[in-house]
């Protein structure tokens, strides 16, 4: 077998300018596909083209708002313009709220975090849908509050909750056209977003730390699991929804006397 896994391919990445995008970005460069490096942060996204360039890949940036649905047409039309079509999409951006009871939501968070997360989501499936090529992929960044409640973050969980049943939904929409579609819930990442500072440069997957049970996760640890689900060795793997967590949901938590 051997070679680049994603040689002569063209990835999208939404949210590329950091974290788990930026990780992503650059393993799916490394494997050998061209970049789409999709942010509303452009000067992020252009430094993770640096990144990419230094490394002998080749991506271009894209400013995109991915609640704006000429965004999301704009990063599709990037990739057919700039490197003929695109094959695989990492639809990974998002934002987060703050900590607040549940009862304190308006609807103006509500909305915003609908809008983005769900919504904005939402349009970027569509596209994929229409316009990635036969055998291509696309990966959504969910949570693991897409799978528990979460009611001090619950316009958040909400909105990431619906990425579950839009993968769901779309599956044989997807599988229809020769495509796959999946969602990656992780658990807590250490990067920018979250507070955290996290890896500065990717490290050979064997070099990756080992989690702590139910600890922070890396963004490469993420970055990793979506590539694998992004790739044909995922070719079986369908309106899934896959954890990686460091086990943080597969038993409830011990009992403070027991820890």
């Amino acid at each position: 077998m051997g070679g680049k896994a994603f040689a002569g391919k063209v990835a999208i990445v939404t949210g590329g300018g950091s974290g788990i995008g930026r990780a992503a970005s650059r393993l799916l460069a490394a494997e050998g596909a061209q970049l789409v490096v999709a942010d509303i942060a452009i000067d992020q996204a252009r430094r993770t083209v640096e990144l990419i360039e230094q490394a002998g890949g080749e991506a271009i940036a894209v400013r995109a708002d991915i609640s704006s649905e000429d965004d999301n047409r704009a990063m599709f039309d990037a990739a057919a313009d700039r490197f003929g079509g695109v094959d695989h999409a990492f639809l990974n951006a998002g934002i987060l709220q703050p900590y607040i009871p549940f009862e304190e939501v308006g609807l103006d968070l509500f909305d915003r975090l609908v809008g983005v997360n769900l919504r904005g989501t939402f349009m970027g499936v569509q596209q994929a849908l229409a316009r990635l090529r036969p055998r291509g992929s696309c990966v959504v960044t969910a949570s693991l509050a897409a799978v528990v409640g979460f009611s001090e973050a619950a316009a958040y969980s909400i909105s990431k909750h619906g990425l579950v049943g839009l993968v769901r939904s779309a599956a044989g929409p997807f599988a229809a056209r020769g495509l796959r579609i999946n969602a990656i819930c992780p658990g807590m990442v250490l990067s920018g977003m979250t507070g955290g500072a996290g890896l500065e440069t990717l490290v050979d997957p064997a070099e990756l730390p080992d989690p702590a049970y139910r600890g922070g996760l890396e963004a490469q640890h993420i970055a990793e699991a979506a590539l694998f689900l992004l790739g044909r060795g995922a070719a079986a793997i369908n309106g899934q929804a896959q954890n990686v967590d460091a086990a943080f949901l597969a038993a409830f938590p011990p009992l403070p006397e027991l820890q």
